[in-house]
């Protein structure tokens, strides 16, 4: 019997592994690799039914002076309050993930209205907006979001990537806060 219980803590490991590879240990999101996986799924079916798909590139304003002035403790918690609220707005097919550091990326499938999405953007960031406690400190976190829908601003993951990015960058220069690549005037890569 012992044998079996060592087998089945190694199954357990193996799956712990199998999660964390493919989870965000800070937040529990989704990370990078699984948003990539979802992503490339989620073109295939889009490209097949023809539907619109968007990635949101999601990025906290002056994080890096949160973690200087508050210590990295109350940055952790801005992280989880984000995506938190991030994920209250996307539905159980939708992907929201932390790619790294103080960014995140939305995945929103079966994109009807490009009016959908942007109202949607505006509305996370109002909400990561609201005031925010912790331990006595009060804040209210500046996002920036960049927005790239397919078909309209790019085929492939890559370019959606990138041009999310890109529309991000825009939005961190302007009052704008949350601006579509097309908008954006860039030249469309690829």
């Amino acid at each position: 019997a012992e044998v079996r219980d060592d087998l089945s803590k190694a199954q357990v490991k193996t799956e712990e592994a199998q999660q964390s590879a493919l989870q965000d240990a800070l937040t529990g999101l989704p990370n990078r690799l699984s948003f990539e996986q979802g992503l490339g799924h989620g073109l295939s079916q889009a490209k097949r039914h023809g539907w619109g798909l968007a990635v949101l590139f999601i990025d906290i304003d002056k994080f890096k002076s949160i973690n200087d002035s508050y210590g990295h403790d109350l940055g952790d918690q801005v992280l989880l309050m984000v995506a938190n609220r991030l994920k209250s707005f996307v539905r159980d097919e939708d992907i929201v993930s932390r790619w790294g550091g103080d960014e995140f990326v939305c995945l929103l499938l079966e994109v009807k209205q490009e009016a959908d999405v942007t109202q949607l953007a505006e509305k996370m960031i109002n909400r990561v907006a609201e005031a925010f406690e912790f331990q006595g400190t009060v804040l209210s976190i500046r996002a920036s979001i960049g927005i790239a829908i397919y078909p309209a601003d790019g085929d492939t993951s890559e370019i959606l990537f990138k041009n999310a990015d890109i529309a991000m960058y825009k939005a961190k220069g302007t009052e704008q806060r949350v601006v579509l690549f097309r908008e954006s005037g860039e030249q469309k890569v690829g």
